[in-house]
C-alpha cells in the first residue's frame, strides 16, 4: 500500500476519533439536558399527571374531544386528533398525556441548545429547566386533553428553526417553512418563540463570526424572515381550502377570524405594546408568568445583564459598520419577537398559555455569556464567570419557584373539584327530591351562572401566585352540566337551548326564585326546571 493511502487512512482515522469524541460529548450533554427536562417536569406537573383535574374546558371535553378543530384555524391539530381517534380513540389520559408533552418539551429545549450552539452544560441544563417548567405549559397542562398536541406544536416551531439555520438553500428555508405551518395549524402561539430564536441565532452569530460580512449578515437575516413569512402564508392557504373543503367560516371566538389581518397604521401600536408588555416582566404581573418574586428579579437581572453584554460586545467585536448596525437591530427587534403574542392578538385577549416566547428573555444573557467567553483579558475573564455563576444561580432558584407555583396552583384546583363534585351532587340530590321527579323529564337550566353566596373557595384562591381563571368559581359557574353528566354520570334527558328559552318567558318561571333557593327547581309540565338565573 502506498504511502500517500496510508497517509489518507490515518486522516480519516483521526478524523473520524475526533467526530466520534464529539458525538459522544454531544450525546451525553442532551442526555443530561433531557434527564433534567423529564426530573423537572415530573416535579412540576406529577400532581396533575397522577390525579384527574379538572377546569370548565377539561371536564366538557371528556372523554372524547379535543378541543377547537379547523374553525379555530387549528386544522392540523384536527386532523391528528382524527388519526389518533382512528388508531387509540380519544381520551384524556393525565398520565400518558402529561409524560408525552414533557417529552416534547424536553426534545424542543434540545433542539434549542442545538441552534443556539450552547456549549457550557450547565447552561444548557438551565435552559431545559426553563423550558420545562415555564408557567406557559404548567398552564397548558389544565387541558389536560389536548396538551400533547399543544407540546408537539412547539417542538415542530423548533424543528423548523433547527431545519432554517442547518439545511442550505431552498431546502432550509421549504422545510422550516412547512414546520412553522404545521406547528401553527396545532397552536398558532408558538410563532414567537421562532422569531425569537432566530435573533438569538443572528446575534450569536454577529458576536463570534470574525470579520463578518454586513452583506451575509442580511442576507441570513431576511432568510430567517422569509421561512417566518412563507410558514404562515402556507399555513393560511391550506387553512382556506380546509374551510371550503368543510364548507366552514373561521369563528369569532377571542378574534380568530380576522388572522392573519394586519392594519399598517396599527402598527407601530402593537410593537409598543409588545416592548411594553416585555419590559413590564421585571415589574408587574403579566399573564401569570412571572408572579414570584424571585421570577421577576431573574427578568431584570437578565435583561440588564444582556444590555451590559451587548454593548461591550459591540464595542468589541470586528465587524463592519453595516454588520454592527444590524447587531443593534436585531437586538432591538428581541423583545418585540419575544412577546410577538401580543402583536398577533392585539384585539383579543391573552392568556398565559400563549405567552410562551417570554421564556426567550431567560435565553438571551446565555448566549451573550457564551459568546463574551475568550474576549478581554484576566478581569474581564472574572466578571464574565462571576456574571455567569449568578445568573446561573438566579434561573436555577426561577425554575425552582416555577415548579412550586404550579405545584401550588394544583393544589387549589383539587380543592375546587372536590368542593364542586359536592356541591353538584347536592343539586342532582335536589333534581331528584323534587315533587313530581320522574327520570323521563326533560332537565332544563334556566341560565348559565349560578349566584350563591353561601358557597366559595375563598380561603383557597388566597394563595400566592395563581394562575388566573383556573381555580376560582367559574369551574362551578361554567361547567356545572359537564360535571353532572361526564364526572357524575347523572344523564338526565336534557331540554334544548330552544325549549329552555320558551320556559324562561312563561310567568310560571319568572316567579320562581333562582338557585340555591328553595323553590328554584320545579317540575313544569315535561320539564325538571333549574332556575340558575333571571333570563334577559
Amino acid at each position: 500500500m502506498s504511502e500517500r493511502v496510508l497517509k489518507v487512512l490515518e486522516s480519516a482515522e483521526r478524523c473520524g476519533k475526533r467526530w466520534e469524541a464529539r458525538f459522544r460529548t454531544a450525546a451525553k450533554k442532551y442526555k443530561e439536558m433531557f434527564l433534567a427536562a423529564l426530573c423537572a417536569g415530573f416535579a412540576a406537573y406529577g400532581f396533575v399527571m397522577l390525579n384527574i383535574l379538572n377546569n370548565q374546558d377539561n371536564i366538557s371535553n371528556t372523554p372524547g374531544g379535543y378541543g377547537a378543530g379547523t374553525a379555530s384555524g387549528r386544522w392540523f391539530l384536527e386532523i391528528l386528533a382524527e388519526l389518533t381517534r382512528k388508531i387509540w380513540g380519544v381520551n384524556t389520559l393525565p398520565l400518558f398525556n402529561g409524560l408525552l408533552s414533557v417529552a416534547f418539551v424536553a426534545l424542543a429545549a434540545c433542539l434549542t441548545v442545538s441552534v443556539l450552539e450552547i456549549k457550557s452544560r450547565p447552561f444548557s441544563i438551565l435552559i431545559a429547566l426553563l423550558f420545562v417548567a415555564f408557567p406557559s405549559l404548567a398552564m397548558t397542562m389544565l387541558f389536560m386533553f389536548t396538551v400533547g398536541y399543544y407540546a408537539f406544536s412547539l417542538l415542530l416551531a423548533l424543528c423548523g428553526v433547527y431545519a432554517a439555520k442547518n439545511f442550505r438553500g431552498l431546502a432550509g428555508i421549504l422545510s422550516g417553512a412547512v414546520c412553522l405551518a404545521l406547528s401553527l395549524g396545532i397552536y398558532q402561539a408558538y410563532l414567537p418563540i421562532a422569531a425569537a430564536l432566530f435573533l438569538l441565532i443572528l446575534l450569536r452569530r454577529g458576536f463570534s463570526e470574525k470579520e463578518l460580512s454586513g452583506r451575509d449578515f442580511f442576507l441570513q437575516g431576511v432568510r430567517f424572515l422569509a421561512v417566518l413569512a412563507l410558514g404562515l402564508a402556507f399555513y393560511m392557504a391550506v387553512l382556506r381550502l380546509m374551510l371550503r373543503f368543510a364548507g366552514e367560516d373561521l369563528n369569532t371566538y377571542q378574534g380568530i377570524d380576522q388572522m392573519g389581518a394586519v392594519s399598517l397604521p396599527e402598527l407601530p401600536a402593537m410593537f409598543a405594546e409588545a416592548y411594553k408588555k416585555f419590559f413590564a416582566l421585571p415589574f408587574t404581573e403579566e399573564y401569570a408568568i412571572n408572579d414570584p418574586p424571585v421570577v421577576r428579579f431573574a427578568f431584570l437581572c437578565s435583561m440588564i445583564l444582556s444590555a451590559i453584554l451587548f454593548v461591550w460586545l459591540e464595542l468589541r467585536v470586528k465587524a463592519d459598520k453595516a454588520a454592527k448596525a444590524l447587531n443593534a437591530a436585531y437586538f432591538a427587534l428581541f423583545p418585540a419577537a419575544a412577546f410577538g403574542i401580543v402583536i398577533m392578538c392585539y384585539h383579543s385577549s391573552i392568556f398565559g398559555r400563549m405567552a410562551y416566547g417570554a421564556v426567550t428573555a431567560f435565553f438571551l444573557p446565555l448566549v451573550l455569556l457564551e459568546v463574551a467567553e475568550g474576549n478581554g483579558g484576566a478581569a474581564a475573564r472574572i466578571l464574565r464567570n462571576g456574571a455567569a455563576s449568578l445568573l446561573s444561580a438566579l434561573l436555577f432558584l426561577a425554575s425552582v419557584s416555577y415548579v412550586r407555583q404550579s405545584n401550588e396552583n394544583y393544589m387549589v384546583l383539587d380543592y375546587t373539584n372536590r368542593q364542586t363534585e359536592n356541591y353538584f351532587a347536592s343539586m342532582v340530590t335536589r333534581i331528584r327530591m323534587v315533587p313530581g321527579y320522574r327520570q323521563d323529564l326533560f332537565l332544563a337550566f334556566i341560565g348559565d351562572d349560578i349566584d350563591d353566596r353561601a358557597f366559595s373557595n375563598e380561603v383557597y384562591r388566597r394563595s400566592a401566585y395563581i394562575y388566573g381563571g383556573y381555580t376560582d368559581e367559574s369551574n362551578y359557574k361554567k361547567a356545572g352540566k359537564s360535571y353532572m353528566s361526564n364526572y357524575m354520570g347523572f344523564r338526565q334527558p336534557m331540554a334544548s337551548d330552544a325549549q329552555a328559552s320558551e320556559l324562561a318567558a312563561t310567568d310560571a318561571v319568572r316567579a320562581m326564585p333562582c338557585y340555591p333557593d328553595d323553590g328554584s327547581i320545579r317540575v313544569i309540565g315535561d320539564y325538571v326546571v333549574v332556575k340558575l338565573e333571571n333570563a334577559g
